[in-house]
């Protein structure tokens, strides 16, 4: 089973930038029924998880997601080592289209990729050091260590704001964190230029948010689907 997928709006807007992205989507926090992939999911980010949105409504690319995520829970070992196969298919792809490969794993889910080794006990940041791989997180204590520069150095990590993490937001981005916001903006419409006085960057010309300006800035994105009617304060209303 292939795990990786690179057909989506968020892949193609990377490729008109020169980036062919290969992302990986598990059954984000306890929808697997087996683990938790999103231990720090507030009760607004899991009604409006991407999970629910576009292609996600349909049973068959649920399914494959749930597969995905109790083939991970049975044997993670096997599992790593099975994205590392396909990490080099899509290292090839990219290639042959004159791109550049980057690699999310965390498209649904909230992992310590860093830590999981597989059976060659080497992280696939490691083992793909010429390769970017970025995340958002929802985990403080793995954006901290972003910031002080103890994850893999290809590795690029943006905390994801909820209605019940401001202060975590707030002492990340003085650490020079860019914290991910959901604003109300309609598609079309400009987002904020500042929110608590601090740049806005829009988030949704492209998902490489490892192309993002550096220093602790708010990457905007425009509230998608559902998440157009939230009423938890995981979307900021303007």
């Amino acid at each position: 089973m292939k795990y990786l997928s690179d057909s989506n709006a968020k892949t193609t807007k990377g490729e008109l930038l020169g980036i062919y992205t290969a992302i990986l989507y598990l059954a984000p926090a306890r929808e697997s029924g087996v683990m938790n992939t999103c231990s720090n999911a507030s009760k607004g980010c899991s009604n409006e998880c991407i999970f629910f949105q576009g292609r996600g409504v349909f049973d068959s690319v649920v399914n494959a997601r749930v597969k995905r995520t109790l083939d991970f829970a049975k044997n993670p070992k096997l599992f790593i080592e099975n994205i590392a196969d396909d990490i080099l298919e899509a290292e090839v792809k990219a290639n042959n289209l004159g791109m550049k490969l980057a690699v999310r794993l965390n498209g649904t889910s909230d992992l310590p990729f860093e830590l999981l080794g597989g059976f060659l006990k080497t992280n696939l940041f490691d083992r793909f050091p010429h390769v970017p791989f970025y995340d958002y997180t929802k985990n403080p204590n793995r954006a901290e260590l972003f910031s002080q520069g103890k994850m893999p150095k290809n590795y690029d990590l943006t905390f994801s704001r909820s209605e019940n993490n401001e202060k975590e937001c707030d002492r990340l981005i003085k650490l020079g964190v860019n914290i991910a916001t959901v604003f109300s903006t309609k598609k079309k419409d400009t987002l904020p230029e500042s929110y608590n006085g601090i740049e806005v960057l829009d988030g949704d010309v492209s998902d490489l948010r490892f192309m993002d300006k550096k220093g602790g800035c708010y990457v905007g994105l425009r509230a998608k689907g559902t998440a157009s009617k939230d009423t938890t304060g995981f979307v900021i209303h303007v």
